[in-house]
């Protein structure tokens, strides 16, 4: 996956960007006066009202007992057998809904460090203090299908301790037989965090700040296979580039204009 970094967004100025995104939408007009000009759509963008909101409320964090084992959101009104159903290949309004509404919640919902009170109250919990530390492991961690990937929920290493430690920036040496490692205390702190990513997963179902209103979200594919909670709103710069790819493929386009607008889509959720 090609990542959009930091200071190719600060190479292109708020002018460039609002510019591009005119150009692409068609909506650019001159000599028009403001107050004459139709409002229309933001290109690739969806309504999400407050009742999908309260409805995605109501979906929960769940832990997925294999491998190393991680958590995953359920939606609302649905087992997880019912949910890993549909994802080996089954359909239902409810799932799409799920994928639409989670997509613009991992885009576009603002999520912080702090304490949050459960209720009703969860896995025994009635509150649960979500750390930065939590945060960066939320946002970096593997994500598929709105699921942490229970084999190697961080990274490249089964060993995922190891992944979590170079996440949050602590030291990784080598042993003699040139193995990374973080030593004994530091797998427990690991281990611990790993496990409290539960809880903050329900915190962010449920604090996670969204307003109703249209937010723009890319198909179904890419959201399921590379969406992730970015915990911050998506820039308006990466939403320029999309909506510029968005009208560039058009509705029968060839198969390099369909990949950059993949691509496109992908660095929605690309972390800077």
């Amino acid at each position: 996956m090609r990542w959009i970094h930091r200071r190719d967004a600060l190479a292109l100025s708020a002018a460039c960007a609002a510019s591009a995104l005119l150009a692409a939408t068609g909506c650019e007009q001159k000599n028009v006066p403001a107050a004459s000009a139709p409002t229309q759509p933001s290109p690739g963008s969806i309504e999400i009202t407050q009742a999908d909101i309260d409805w995605f409320r109501r979906s929960r964090a769940e832990w997925i007992d294999c491998e190393s084992g991680a958590p995953g959101m359920v939606p609302p009104d649905m087992s997880l057998e019912q949910y890993e159903d549909l994802l080996d290949g089954g359909s239902s309004p409810a799932f799409d809904r799920f994928v639409t509404v989670t997509s613009a919640f991992f885009l576009h919902a603002s999520f912080v460090a702090g304490h949050y009170t459960f209720e009703p109250p969860f896995a025994q919990r009635t509150a649960f203090d979500v750390t930065d530390e939590h945060i960066r492991l939320l946002r970096r961690a593997n994500w598929l299908s709105f699921l942490i990937d229970c084999k190697r929920p961080y990274g490249d290493f089964t060993h995922f301790e190891i992944d979590m430690a170079d996440i949050l920036g602590l030291p990784v040496t080598k042993d003699a037989k040139g193995y990374a490692q973080i030593g004994k205390e530091a797998e427990k702190r690991m281990d611990a965090l790993h496990a409290d990513m539960l809880p903050t997963l329900q915190a962010y179902i449920r604090f996670a700040r969204l307003n109703p209103g249209r937010y723009v979200v890319p198909g179904r594919g890419v959201a399921q296979t590379a969406g992730r909670p970015l915990c911050r709103p998506v820039s308006a710069t990466r939403l320029a580039m999309y909506q510029r790819a968005l009208a560039a493929a058009g509705p029968r386009s060839d198969s390099h204009r369909v990949a950059a607008l993949d691509e496109a889509a992908r660095a929605l959720f690309a972390l800077d």
